[in-house]
């Protein structure tokens, strides 16, 4: 009886340990799926919403004087919005313009070696500006998750002397500009002024757009860059795209940060030779992604030019400002073009 006995206890024991193993195994599977199912409603939180708060140091901006602009992103729920992609090799873009749509800046939070990592991670996001003439500025700011991109815009008064010129209304198509040096990893965190004084050398473009331009349809407006009298066929990627654009009505209500694209061989060849000979229109097909975003059509080549195209469409009718940036060799080359938009 003893050896049955002890065949019995020991069938038990095996019993109770496969039984306390799966339920072991049960018990941290529901975890888990616990734990993915909060992370991913967090992130659908995320997806669906983000509120900006900026905090500023000083707490009164004033003219000349360098200022910290921290912004404190939230979900819908008070969470800290922290699920960023590096997107245009930036985790956070700022375009901050100025209300008579004559200074621009296009700073990030990596561009400084002040950046706060830890801070990240509760949603504060600094960079830091010096804002040269005294009124109202608009503060936009782009930012991409897995799921989506989202666009938040604020306003910032700035204090003090000069106050900021008055708006000219200048719709030259051809305009002499300059460059700036690179900081550094396609840094250039200084305010520019689209009025500064040219020095040499100087660089030459030429905007060309539809003659007609209407609200809410897509349009192609084409950039062609030269200098010395030549076309620029070594312009080179700035921050991931060909050229970065920031178009601002007159409104001052809200800010599209978009991307030039690259035209194939035979179409740069063909606007240029149409721009040689100061007429023609360069033109491209527009594709969009499901979230209607404009899609690059292939990657940026590591050199390219003289020719650039905007593809974008203009929400509403008004009067708008295009500023573009792009790079040359070490120099970041910043122009500004008026276009008027009409009903249709």
């Amino acid at each position: 009886m003893q050896p049955q006995n002890f065949t019995f206890l020991k069938f038990l024991s095996r019993y109770f340990t496969i039984a306390l193993t799966m339920s072991l195994l049960l018990f941290i599977e529901i975890g888990a799926t616990q734990e993915h199912g909060d992370h991913d409603a967090h992130k659908a939180a995320n997806a669906s919403s983000l509120n900006v708060a900026l905090h500023t140091e000083p707490n009164t901006v004033q003219v000349g004087t360098p200022t910290s602009l921290t912004f404190h992103l939230t979900d819908a729920k008070g969470e800290p919005f922290t699920d960023l992609l590096v997107h245009h090799e930036r985790v956070l873009h700022v375009l901050i313009v100025s209300e008579n749509l004559q200074i621009i800046g296009h700073v990030h939070p990596e561009d400084f070696e002040s950046r706060d990592m830890l801070a990240e991670l509760e949603g504060h996001y600094t960079v830091h500006f010096t804002f040269p003439a005294a009124g109202r500025y608009i503060l936009a700011i782009d930012v991409m998750t897995a799921d989506t991109e989202f666009s938040k815009y604020l306003y910032v008064d700035v204090k003090g002397t000069p106050k900021m010129a008055d708006m000219p209304h200048d719709f030259r198509r051809e305009k002499a500009i300059r460059g700036y040096t690179d900081e550094g990893g396609d840094r250039y965190t200084k305010a520019v002024s689209v009025t500064d004084s040219v020095d040499e050398p100087t660089y030459h473009v030429k905007m060309e757009t539809p003659k007609r331009i209407q609200a809410g349809e897509m349009v192609t407006i084409g950039y062609y860059f030269s200098r010395n009298g030549k076309p620029i066929t070594d312009l080179v990627p700035f921050l991931d795209a060909p050229m970065h654009f920031a178009i601002v009505s007159t409104r001052l209500d809200g800010v599209i940060h978009t991307h030039g694209n690259v035209p194939s061989n035979k179409h740069d060849a063909h606007a240029t030779k149409k721009q040689e000979q100061q007429a023609g229109h360069t033109s491209h097909e527009a594709h969009k992604t499901p979230k209607g975003k404009h899609k690059h059509h292939s990657a940026t080549p590591e050199k390219f030019g003289p020719t650039v195209n905007l593809m974008t469409m203009f929400p509403k009718a008004g009067v708008y400002q295009i500023f573009g940036q792009l790079k040359h060799t070490d120099q970041i080359l910043w122009l500004s073009f008026m276009v008027e938009v009409v009903d249709k």
